[in-house]
């Protein structure tokens, strides 16, 4: 019962902090950068390929986009479709096998699993930077991908 008298009180209380002293821009880009440091023992997928970046032939333009991801024997492939404000990623694992599969961009996520063949897809992704988190459950280490603008 007291916790209900209370709630309102803090709600108030909440409210007169945040108009008084907001939180400057710079302070909660800052947290966000530090808290990205809890993957740090995470292997880096770094960038191999990019059918945007390469010379070979002509890309139409509602082509979908690849990417090639790899880190040691892993690699990541994704397909990048656009679907108008947001942008649909269909992947696949190499070597293949079943692993959560986690699209992350500056406010959010997507989670969604790969199946055994290590194929995965993720809809819905807001157009912009993300990278692309791997976790296999027979692996302790997650894998995960240098930022991309897609």
């Amino acid at each position: 019962m007291a916790e209900q008298a209370i709630e309102p009180l803090l709600s108030e209380l909440r409210n007169v902090v945040e108009q008084a002293d907001p939180i400057p821009g710079h302070v909660v880009a800052a947290a966000k950068a530090a808290f990205s440091w809890r993957t740090i023992d995470a292997e880096l997928a770094e960038l191999a390929a990019d059918s945007m970046l390469s010379g070979a032939g002509t890309r139409a333009a509602d082509a979908a986009r690849l990417l090639t991801f790899q880190a040691g024997a892993v690699e990541i492939e994704v397909e990048v479709a656009d679907t108008g404000a947001t942008r649909r990623l269909t992947g696949q694992l190499v070597p293949p096998s079943a692993a959560a599969v986690s699209v992350r961009w500056a406010d959010g996520s997507l989670d969604a699993q790969a199946d055994d063949l290590g194929r995965f897809t993720v809809e819905a992704v807001p157009a912009g930077t993300v990278r692309i988190a791997i976790t296999r459950p027979d692996d302790s280490r997650t894998v995960v991908t240098s930022w991309v603008s897609i």
